[in-house]
């Protein structure tokens, strides 16, 4: 056997130790939460609720594994992070008191990991760290969250120089998808409506595995997956 096929081997081994978030949410995920090597694209408009989808998932992960946050955008609020952490803890430990909800809370807080980029550059050396260091020496990381992944779109650019949306966006998920598989983890990832539009000749495209689609109508109401949904304190909930 030689040294790749021995390092894909130990990789294997450790992504099946790694904790399963299979049963994440059920009325998120219909079909069952996603596998590890997955990849989740939540795509929406703005203020479609695509930032607060991405934290209850976070808040209900880390209930049962730790997560890395690679925060892009900054839109993460985290009073609302901390409190739908608390409600996700009270749902899965029903007959814990007081004292023993608070420890696991903050548990789970110090089972969060966030990751703040200001540019692409951040952004790649947050994907290099993940890919040599963090995932390979963390068997609890089932999750990398990542909020406003095309942020930084219009800055890299070149001048007189066109890349399509679409395009731009398959470049970084298909780094972002090599480390999913390597490492045996999930991402669900936050990413604008228009990124994910390829009207030209089809270009290298990347299994998505769960796609949730948010809408924001001008008649105030917002759908998940063409279901009409409320966002309250307890978080998004189907009507």
């Amino acid at each position: 056997m030689d040294l790749f096929s021995a390092a894909n081997v130990y990789l294997r081994q450790v992504g099946e130790t790694r904790p399963r978030i299979s049963e994440l949410n059920c009325n998120i995920f219909t079909e069952g939460g996603p596998d590890p090597k997955s990849l989740v694209e939540i795509s929406g408009k703005r203020k479609s609720g695509k930032t607060f989808l991405l934290m209850q998932i976070i808040a209900n992960c880390l209930t049962n594994c730790d997560v890395i946050l690679i925060n892009i955008n900054h839109k993460i609020e985290y009073q609302v992070l901390g409190r739908l952490v608390q409600d996700a803890v009270k749902k899965a430990n029903p007959d814990a008191i007081d004292v023993q909800l608070q420890k696991i809370c903050e548990k789970c807080f110090n089972s969060l990991e966030i990751i703040n980029c200001f540019s692409s550059l951040d952004i790649r050396m947050a994907l290099k760290a993940l890919d040599n260091h963090i995932l390979l020496h963390n068997e609890r990381i089932s999750l990398v969250a990542i909020n406003g992944l095309c942020e930084f779109y219009w800055f890299d650019l070149p001048q007189n120089v066109r890349i399509r949306k679409y395009k731009y966006y398959m470049n970084i998920l298909e780094e972002i998808n090599k480390i999913c598989k390597r490492f045996y983890v999930c991402c669900i990832y936050t990413i604008d409506s228009s990124f994910i539009q390829n009207p030209y000749a089809p270009c290298r495209a990347i299994n998505i595995d769960h796609k949730l689609q948010l809408e924001y109508l001008t008649n105030g109401k917002r759908m998940l997956n063409d279901k009409e949904i409320v966002i309250n304190e307890n978080g998004i909930q189907f009507k």
